[in-house]
């Protein structure tokens, strides 16, 4: 799908960030202006409990829905809200074929592109199929219990391995398609997507990558040997990952959302998801224009 596939959609979900104050005003546009057209529009339960309840049973087009089941309804999903909004909707998503448009309510906005004074634009390109969808790697993250109990994970941005705030230098052991990469010693380590690496990879001193590319990122965290740099991998590989250090708290964190603790024993198996993230994008702002406005950029 990714680079000219545009698509016009007639079943429109919108999930709002609860804690944004411009959340309710922004819902109240969007209804209103999706009124307008001939679709059908969801809205999560919770995300209608920032409107006065009238403002959404008023639209006849309106159905409200439990959060995990709106991804079900819709051909596309409005998320109203910053790059945290972004990723806890794209959990919801998951595996369904299902793109996400961001409106940023949030600061930086890599994922939530759209500004909050453009709800209205937004919408009428939308509609007329202006969008184009592009495909975004995810990674899955399959953690093996020493007692063999099996977690799985999907992460939009990255998978980091880190030790807790009081513990010392810690080692991490990486195998690269069964071969042995190297142990890294420092703060840990991030494996993060192409969308990742405007993120917790960036500040670590990561690359930034075109966020369609097939690769995967591996950047140390204040490594203990100056040599240790960020390593741009092909997506289709098949990192392994374990924990040498014995004595130190060590977490593994997916997107910055959720953790666990990381036991020696474990085993971390990181591979690019066959699901991949949907999300729509403006075909006339690129890519580069948002690292000149995101970052600052001259």
């Amino acid at each position: 799908m990714t680079g000219g596939k545009r698509i016009t959609y007639k079943n429109i979900g919108i999930i709002a960030n609860p804690t944004k104050p411009e959340s309710a005003q922004g819902i109240e546009r969007v209804l209103k202006k999706l009124h307008q057209y001939d679709v059908s529009i969801y809205i999560d339960e919770e995300s209608c409990k920032l409107v006065e309840k009238s403002k959404c049973s008023s639209y006849e087009k309106v159905k409200v829905v439990d959060r995990l089941v709106l991804p079900d309804k819709v051909d596309v999903i409005l998320v109203l809200g910053g790059d945290g909004t972004f990723l806890t909707v794209a959990k919801l998503v998951d595996k369904k074929p299902v793109p996400l448009l961001g409106i940023n309510f949030g600061t930086l906005g890599f994922l939530t592109e759209i500004p909050i004074e453009k709800i209205e634009e937004c919408i009428d390109k939308l509609i007329a199929g202006e969008f184009i969808v592009e495909n975004r790697p995810v990674l899955r993250v399959k953690v093996v219990r020493k007692n063999g109990h099996i977690l799985i994970y999907r992460c939009v941005n990255e998978v980091a391995i880190k030790r807790d705030t009081l513990a010392r230098i810690i080692e991490i052991d990486v195998d690269a398609d069964g071969e042995y990469l190297t142990t890294f010693r420092g703060d840990g380590v991030i494996v993060a997507t192409p969308t990742g690496s405007t993120a917790y990879s960036l500040s670590a001193g990561g690359p930034i990558l075109y966020p369609t590319l097939n690769a995967m990122l591996l950047t140390p965290i204040c490594p203990h040997t100056l040599t240790m740099r960020p390593l741009v991998l092909k997506g289709e590989t098949c990192l392994t990952v374990k924990l040498k250090t014995e004595s130190e708290n060590v977490m593994v964190i997916f997107d910055g959302q959720e953790g666990i603790e990381l036991r020696v024993g474990d085993l971390i198996e990181i591979t690019r998801s066959p699901y991949d993230l949907l999300i729509l994008r403006d075909p006339a702002k690129s890519y580069f224009e948002t690292l000149r406005e995101k970052l600052k950029w001259g």
